[in-house]
């Protein structure tokens, strides 16, 4: 190889000495020559020095993962042999490279965490003074390219002061693209828009907590935010914006003990939940971050009386959402067309809604909230439930930014219970939230 190189470099030269008007002598052909030989032969070295040094550390990295790292080939002492070296060093590393790419093995978990005080507990009127939120551990598991899992267990504090530990969410899912994931497991139910934009890490929301008829089920809500089943999820993308699309069916509910129960393991009367939500969001253009939806459930709910009550349920409703850099408003509206199957009450209407405007500005994000949910107390489905009192609420709140992982929420709040016992109170609450 250096002689051909050698040879083209005399040419070269003799080539440019002829173009110039003049004949070089053999003395300045065999000194072009050496030091052009010269310059090739340093960086080479210093090629061979770069390519050492990331070997030894593609090879400290290997080590890691596997019983014996490759051996690096030795290298020899004839130049055309380095050159040898160096191809068999460069393969090595893309092969070390490759298995690099292909290790999607590991654990990536995140957590959140929430702390507070208040004259009424955020969940429970008759409790006041300073109360532990959750402790939220939320983990994505790397399983490959399409298949993924997401978990998220949290140690909670109920509503009447006791710790418990939930599988708040455990799901598999496989994605076909963008356009088509399924998931396999216990997820949030995909109905609204902040039922799954934002799950029991209070730092995540600007907020300080969700609209009651919104909470948890063992947090005084009235929907199943929970199901165990199956989903299907996608978007299909366009020039200015996404149309979304969420079709669901997993095991009916029960009430037990006034709170709905997701039936983890299975229910009794193996009557489904089925629904559905279909939005579109603008992603440009003028109307960028603006979005909206409908959605629809049915379920047959029953409960845990003598005699036991079974209650199909029909909710629907709607959003509008607009989410940019400096404004968040979400809107949304439901609708309980439910039948007694019993019969012995028959059918009954209900609603429930909320308005919510927050800013994002420089020293804090300000948000207001009004919230109202008009329940039938005839209706099953809510007598049985602990809180399935109608209600309204007015709140006015803040959110401070401490740093990038951690914000200090503080909200005034006046709740109305308009049925069962009639009462209003004012709330003044402060929470402390993390994530990790």
């Amino acid at each position: 190889m250096f002689k051909q190189v050698g040879n083209t470099v005399r040419g070269l030269m003799l080539g440019a000495a002829l173009l110039g008007g003049g004949t070089p002598t053999i003395a300045q052909v065999a000194n072009g020559e050496a030091a052009q030989l010269a310059e090739l032969r340093q960086k080479l070295d210093e090629s061979l020095k770069m390519i050492a040094a990331l070997n030894a550390r593609v090879q400290e990295l290997e080590a890691a993962r596997v019983p014996a790292p490759v051996a690096a080939a030795p290298a020899a002492p004839a130049e055309a042999q380095r050159i040898e070296v160096v191809e068999t060093k460069v393969a090595q590393m893309e092969a070390a490279n490759a298995s690099h790419v292909a290790d999607t093995t590991g654990l990536p978990m995140h957590g959140f965490a929430d702390v507070g005080v208040a004259n009424h507990n955020p969940w429970n009127p008759d409790l006041k003074g300073f109360n532990v939120g959750n402790l939220d551990f939320y983990l994505t598991p790397r399983l490959g390219d399409r298949t993924k899992a997401l978990f998220e267990l949290n140690i909670e504090t109920d509503t009447d002061g006791t710790i418990g530990v939930d599988l708040e969410r455990a799901q598999i899912g496989y994605t076909f693209s963008d356009a088509a994931t399924v998931w396999l497991g216990r997820f949030h139910t995909p109905f609204g828009y902040m039922n799954t934009a934002f799950h029991h890490g209070s730092w995540i929301s600007n907020a300080l907590r969700r609209p009651a008829f919104l909470n948890f089920e063992d947090h005084d809500g009235i929907l199943p935010v929970h199901t165990v089943g199956s989903w299907l999820t996608g978007a299909v993308r366009g020039d200015e914006g996404k149309l979304l699309y969420d079709v669901y069916i997993g095991n009916g509910q029960k009430i037990i003990g006034g709170i709905i129960d997701m039936r983890s393991a299975g229910n009794e009367h193996g009557q489904p939940i089925a629904g559905g939500r279909l939005g579109y969001e603008w992603t440009g253009g003028a109307v960028d971050g603006l979005a909206f939806g409908l959605h629809a459930f049915s379920s047959t709910i029953s409960d845990d009386q003598l005699p036991q009550h079974d209650t199909r349920v029909r909710v629907y409703g709607g959003y509008v959402v607009y989410d940019t850099d400096r404004w968040e408003h979400i809107s949304e509206v439901y609708f309980f067309d439910n039948q007694d199957l019993s019969g012995r009450t028959g059918s009954h209407r209900s609603e429930a809604g909320f308005l919510q405007l927050a800013y994002r500005s420089a020293f804090g994000v300000p948000y207001l909230r009004y919230e109202r949910a008009a329940l039938q107390q005839a209706d099953q489905y809510f007598a049985q439930q602990a809180y399935g009192a109608s209600y309204w609420r007015a709140a006015v709140g803040m959110r401070f930014d401490i740093d990038l992982k951690s914000a200090f929420k503080l909200e005034l709040a006046n709740t109305h219970i308009t049925d069962r016992v009639r009462r209003e109170y004012n709330e003044a609450l402060a929470q402390y939230a993390i994530r990790f």
